[in-house]
């Protein structure tokens, strides 16, 4: 190792360019990368705010190469410390890692090459430090900067508060405060003062990138059921014509689940064209699972079998993907509700990382936050109530009327990135929530005012599934326990499908006529403006039934429809639902101004799609 160091001697004359260039092999700093690679060079501290896949560590390895000294790296995943590794020592760089992974003689070597001064890096788990013979080892090492990978798990308002992080102030201060940079990809203002005070950063640079992922088309798929979701999961794969895909779960006990029944699922009945690409051996998915209770060599072979491209499709816990590199991932999904934004967000981030298109899709049932509060409670009285308001905030976005990405840019106070204006991806800007206008259709308005009775009469007493079983007229053990089938309500729309009754209720939560109160026990309740929907003095929802319309227009339209949704690879109901289409055929707008009357089409479709469809309606 030491003769591969005389390749890349430290040297003041070499600029950072140059080493971008000729070393790491690239053109051009990404956005945020110069501003902290200079900083760290100068001697200051830095907090670095970038999205995955944005290059975090860049800029620490390549200071590394341009300065004396060791860079030791705290890192809390010792895949992320082996690849990492493995790819500067393809470089040329003196690096290593020192965890509990290695053999004797593995450790017997770092050991040595750091008393010897042979290393540009060393990787360490932020528990390692805590062994003071370790200590005493790095002590005796020169230090130059101190980098922090994943610096959010450092504050008890991050997504990922890791205890052992508390003691990388006082580490620092004994190696005599060398320069810090601090990275993560997600961190609130209040997580970034969190950081900053924590790792005692004097003076830093912010260097914040911006959150926004206009490659990502965010949506959240309400479901009513276990089924439901299920169907909803497979319905999203089959729509992936490339790539692989994760699909995150809530439990170890959830995610062999949902593996293995992907794993019986054969995609080439349902989209043949799809099926080959996205399962290169076998027309069934090609499906492997990953958590933290697999052993080591096991979780090693999947890792390395999912970047290769041998499992097409990975179902894992939170345990993995920090770190993760791989650049065709097309879709991440998410089978449980995570338990914040700060998590959903990284997690998500993982999709798209070639820049190409991807999507990102949570599958919402409300029983599932119960998840999330069992682990709560298991945290301890002192993270409780921060976990708790995490676990509020994730809830909240589910519901948010407005653009998705506005919401996350909203909740990261990312004020520059939000002045540019909704993305025009996600399910929110191609397919806006429905409020305010008059109903049409005599049966939805009696169903909406079915539904808003039968919450004011429970009493805030039963959550959304319940309601949906008494208004479907469902017979289960506890209905006829707690005599809710005697109710004057009971069995009032038997006549829906329960997903289009479960649709309903999520509209009128969205549109702020019932709430959600509680976590852990979900129970819906009707607002002020829902009661007074109720009396009749609110404007009733617009129907989304099917009205009169032109039967050859309607197809002349779906045919555009499904031109429009192959060019951008997304899926037909993405562009138009048939209940758009169907109001268009029937209004016939004659303009593009016109067509933005019609419910159901934003400013964003109206601009992507607007003059196509009026040429179609005018033929």
């Amino acid at each position: 190792m030491s003769d591969r160091l005389d390749l890349f001697p430290p040297s003041s004359s070499l600029d950072p360019d140059r080493q971008l260039r000729h070393l790491f092999g690239f053109t051009d700093f990404r956005p945020g990368q110069r501003e902290a690679i200079e900083a760290v060079l100068a001697g200051r501290d830095v907090l670095a705010v970038m999205p995955t896949g944005q290059g975090k560590s860049l800029c620490f390895q390549l200071p590394a190469t341009l300065q004396p000294g060791l860079t030791l790296v705290i890192s809390p995943l010792i895949a992320l410390m082996k690849d990492q590794v493995d790819a500067l020592r393809a470089k040329g760089i003196a690096a290593a890692a020192f965890h509990s992974g290695l053999s004797e003689s593995e450790r017997d070597r770092v050991v040595q090459d750091l008393k010897l001064g042979r290393l540009r890096l060393l990787y360490v788990a932020p528990e390692r430090v805590q062994h003071d013979w370790f200590m005493r080892l790095l002590r005796s090492a020169w230090v130059s900067l101190f980098a922090v990978d994943e610096a959010h798990c450092i504050s008890h308002w991050g997504h990922d508060f890791r205890p052992d992080y508390l003691r990388l102030g006082a580490l620092r201060r004994e190696l005599q405060s060398p320069p810090c940079l601090a990275l993560t990809a997600t961190a609130t203002p209040m997580v970034q003062a969190d950081i900053a005070e924590k790792l005692g950063l004097r003076d830093p640079l912010r260097v914040v990138t911006g959150f926004r992922r206009p490659n990502l088309r965010f949506s959240v798929q309400p479901c009513g059921s276990t089924a439901e979701k299920f169907s909803a999961l497979e319905q999203a794969l089959a729509e992936v014509q490339d790539g692989s895909a994760i699909v995150y779960c809530a439990t170890r006990k959830h995610v062999e689940e949902v593996a293995v029944a992907l794993s019986r699922v054969s995609l080439a009945s349902r989209t043949p064209r799809h099926a080959s690409r996205l399962t290169p051996h076998a027309s069934r998915l090609s499906v492997g699972y990953y958590h933290a209770g697999l052993d080591d060599d096991l979780r090693a072979k999947v890792h390395e079998q999912f970047l290769s491209g041998r499992i097409a499709v990975l179902v894992a816990t939170n345990a993995f993907g920090m770190g993760i590199d791989k650049p065709d991932v097309r879709l991440v999904v998410h089978y449980d509700v995570p338990g914040s934004l700060e998590a959903y967000y990284q997690e998500a981030g993982r999709a798209g990382r070639d820049g190409r298109p991807a999507s990102c899709v949570l599958l919402f049932h409300r029983q599932d936050v119960r998840t999330q509060e069992y682990f709560i409670k298991q945290s301890g009285n002192e993270q409780a109530d921060t976990l708790r308001e995490l676990l509020r905030r994730m809830v909240a976005y589910t519901s948010v009327e407005t653009c998705r990405q506005l919401a996350f840019l909203d909740y990261f106070g990312d004020i520059d990135e939000r002045a540019l204006g909704p993305c025009g991806r996600c399910d929110r800007c191609l397919d806006p929530p429905t409020t305010g206008a008059t109903a049409t259709d005599p049966e939805e308005h009696a169903a909406v005012q079915a539904v808003l009775h039968t919450v004011a009469c429970l009493h805030g007493r039963f959550g959304a599934t319940r309601i949906v079983e008494v208004l479907h007229g469902g017979l289960s053990k506890q209905v006829t326990r707690l005599r809710l089938h005697t109710m004057a309500g009971f069995g009032q729309l038997r006549s829906w499908r329960r997903p289009a009754i479960t649709g309903l209720v999520q509209r009128l939560i969205a549109s702020g006529y019932l709430r959600v109160e509680g976590l852990e026990f979900p129970v819906l309740e009707i607002t002020a403006k829902g009661a007074s929907m109720l009396d009749g003095k609110e404007p009733l929802l617009p129907s989304s039934s099917s009205l009169p319309n032109d039967a050859d227009l309607f197809e002349r339209l779906r045919r555009l429809r499904t031109h429009l949704a192959a060019e951008e690879g997304v899926a037909p109901f993405v562009v138009f639902h048939d209940k758009t289409l169907r109001l268009i055929a029937s209004r016939r707008p004659a303009s593009v101004a016109e067509l933005g009357e019609i419910p159901g089409i934003g400013p964003a479709k109206l601009e992507r799609y607007g003059r196509k469809v009026v040429e179609i309606v005018n033929e």
